[in-house]
């Protein structure tokens, strides 16, 4: 059996309570044999576009052991779920309790920038605003290095 992390996502009206999420986590494990290890409910945010209609998404981090063969198993059980929008698999051999831990808090911060304390402006809905955006100015006829008279 291998050390596995995945991140399911999970809709909106479905994942709003953490216990609905792990039910749906365990009946798939369970399905595929696996142990779950450590199910963590990570953030709810806006998706960058449209997945099976839903503009937003709740994001679950979930580290279990499995035989690399039920992998696909669990990939299909995801994609013939209605609950789950989508799933990311990854092998993570030599991952402690400790580092799970510290895995589930580590979430995406905002790059510092000159737009405040945290570089952007947080729009209504929770997604991350750079401000206006500028058009290209007008062409210049003028070549580079070549001195017009």
């Amino acid at each position: 059996m291998n050390q596995y992390e995945a991140m399911y996502l999970f809709d909106p009206t479905f994942g709003g309570t953490h216990e609905n999420c792990e039910a749906e986590i365990r009946r798939i494990m369970g399905r595929a044999e696996a142990e779950l290890l450590f199910c963590k409910r990570w953030d709810e945010r806006r998706l960058a576009y449209r997945l099976k209609g839903r503009k937003r998404g709740v994001y679950v981090l979930t580290f279990f052991n499995a035989h690399p063969s039920k992998i696909t198993g669990i990939e299909r059980d995801v994609a013939l779920s209605e609950n789950v929008l989508r799933v990311l698999v990854l092998r993570a051999d030599g991952i402690t309790p400790a580092m799970m831990e510290i895995a589930s808090i580590a979430k995406t911060e905002p790059p510092e920038g000159a737009m405040g304390e945290s570089g952007y402006r947080e729009g209504g809905d929770g997604g991350y605003d750079r401000g206006p955006r500028r058009r290209p100015g007008p062409r210049r006829e003028e070549s580079v290095g070549v001195p017009m008279e």
